[in-house]
């Protein structure tokens, strides 16, 4: 039962949620001189792009980053305010006879040689990785999403790679980016990702990945969020809140994660989701010191996908004196916490020895939608995909590929299919 029911004056346009998609959609409407009201069911703006502040950490919800090349982030964001902290190019490899370093040498020369002798491939494999990093730099983006579909596994073999090379090198590297172990992601997607490696960084913001959206909400005047405002049902051009409020809308905008909600409005949405679990430990010693991705492709891999020192990135992640260490799991681990973690510390000590012991479980993230499943992606949709009816539009990455570039065009796209 309701506890109020309340008419509230009717605005011009009303978007659900306070995602990347629903805050890209808001400042093109802004643009274009229309009055915009978000309402968010959370405490703050950023969608699955949150970063707590816990025990003076900086824990992002689920290991995340930005590639500099995104084409709609390019447009959308101011890079220098963001302060980015770059990564490495490459990874360090963690494999059952110890450990190894692979990088890009053109963009990294220093690893040459390592990446040359690394027991990753054979030389061919390492001679098609930079045949590869060229053909994706000549091709487009539009080029690369009208290819024919197929498995990123079945695309690598394709362009002649060893099974050596992909479980040693492209099977956990490319697990940590799609969220699952066995690449029946699209091939469109494995190309675009590769092909934004190679155009650009991999960067976090020095204060946290959520100051992507508080860029974006800084952009909208200080009224255009309203939090803690759950939508129940919408009606026409009319939508009801959780508590009984009432809104009215000229247009309305739903850019929510593909949940029941937004299925019942857009049936044929898939709401399938790939999941992530993310740990963050805390130590004094790092276990490596650079600000690099380590990847996990030993044959016993059961707990540790991948983990990155993120506090090597930025400092600001941790306080000083203390390192932060991040270490993903795809899916939901079935465990507690505190198992979770000796398990993942007792699976790492085969190559980081006893000072595993010393690293303190801070805080874990179970995450239910982390990524919508991407076995068929896209970089276009008409508008009548995204016009539900003449007062009612979606958006999201879901309909399109799973990434912040999607968000921010879907954003876009809506914007442009609600101008009046």
């Amino acid at each position: 039962m309701y506890k109020s029911l309340q008419i509230i004056m009717k605005h011009d346009a009303i978007i659900i949620g306070a995602g990347l998609s629903g805050l890209s959609a808001a400042i093109y409407l802004h643009r274009q001189g229309r009055k915009v009201l978000i309402l968010e069911a959370s405490d703050r703006a950023g969608g699955r792009v949150k970063t707590d502040l816990y025990d003076g950490f900086l824990l992002d919800r689920g290991f995340q980053v930005l590639l500099t090349a995104y084409p709609e982030a390019i447009d959308l964001l101011n890079y220098k305010d963001l302060q980015l902290k770059k990564m490495l190019p490459g990874a360090t490899v963690l494999y059952d006879g110890g450990t190894f370093e692979i990088a890009d040498p053109l963009r990294r020369p220093t690893a040459l040689l390592n990446t040359l002798f690394a027991p990753v491939g054979t030389l061919r494999d390492k001679i098609n990785t930079l045949w590869l990093k060229n053909k994706l730099q000549k091709m487009t983006v539009d080029e690369i999403f009208a290819q024919p579909e197929q498995s990123t596994h079945k695309q690598l073999l394709d362009y002649g790679f060893s099974q050596k090379m992909i479980q040693r090198f492209y099977a956990p590297f490319l697990s940590g980016i799609f969220l699952e172990n066995h690449l029946t992601t699209s091939n469109r997607m494995f190309d675009f990702v590769m092909k934004m490696f190679s155009d650009g960084d991999v960067a976090i913001p020095a204060l946290g990945m959520e100051e992507i959206p508080k860029q974006l909400v800084s952009l909208l005047p200080k009224s255009s969020i309203q939090y803690h405002k759950k939508v129940s049902t919408i009606k026409d051009n009319t939508l009801t809140l959780d508590d009984g409020t009432v809104f009215e809308a000229n247009q309305i905008l739903i850019a929510t994660n593909a949940n029941e909600f937004s299925k019942e409005f857009y049936p044929t949405l898939k709401t399938t989701a790939q999941k992530v679990t993310n740990v963050y430990f805390e130590s004094k010693k790092a276990p490596s010191n650079k600000a690099i991705v380590i990847l996990n492709a030993s044959s016993n891999k059961k707990w540790v996908n991948n983990l990155s020192v993120i506090s090597n990135v930025s400092v600001a992640y941790a306080p000083i004196g203390k390192v932060l260490i991040s270490a993903s799991y795809n899916g939901l681990a079935n465990i507690e916490d505190s198992e979770l973690a000796e398990n993942m510390k007792k699976e790492l000590e085969q190559w980081y020895g006893k000072q595993v012991h010393d690293w303190k479980l801070i805080k874990t993230y179970r995450i239910d939608y982390a990524l919508p499943i991407q076995d068929s992606v896209r970089n276009n949709i008409p508008t009548s995909e995204i016009k539900i009816s003449d007062t009612l539009f979606i958006c999201g990455d879901h309909l399109l590929n799973g990434s912040i570039n999607a968000a921010f065009k879907t954003g876009r796209l809506a914007a442009e299919a609600m101008k009046l």
